[in-house]
């Protein structure tokens, strides 16, 4: 299992959001982030007492996944996260050792 995090322009989550549903993937978490990122607009600018600098009104998107959908998950974030600047974000991804579920600790995730 595989966790894909992206760090996007806001903007375009709610495009991203749902290709991912309409590919059939549901276990993704949505934050609200603060980064580094070219601003879009001026818009998605505030300026950083703690940092000393403009930022940006990130979302960090984690999806949850098997290892044979990671290249499709993110040919999808991709196609969907464009905004047309050279930097419109990032993508890491990282193994995934255990998945238990909350409730169960008889059944594996």
């Amino acid at each position: 299992m595989k966790r894909i995090t992206a760090l996007l322009h806001a903007h375009r989550m709610s495009d991203i959001v749902h290709a991912l549903e309409a590919a059939g993937e549901r276990r993704l978490s949505v934050v609200q982030a603060r980064g580094l990122l070219r601003a879009s607009s001026a818009r998605e600018q505030d300026y950083s007492v703690e940092l000393g600098e403009r930022v940006t009104q990130e979302i960090q998107l984690d999806v949850f996944c098997e290892d044979e959908r990671v290249d499709a998950i993110i040919a999808l974030i991709r196609q969907h996260g464009r905004t047309g600047q050279v930097n419109a974000g990032w993508i890491f991804t990282s193994p995934i050792e255990d998945v238990l579920l909350i409730d169960r600790a008889d059944v594996p995730g």
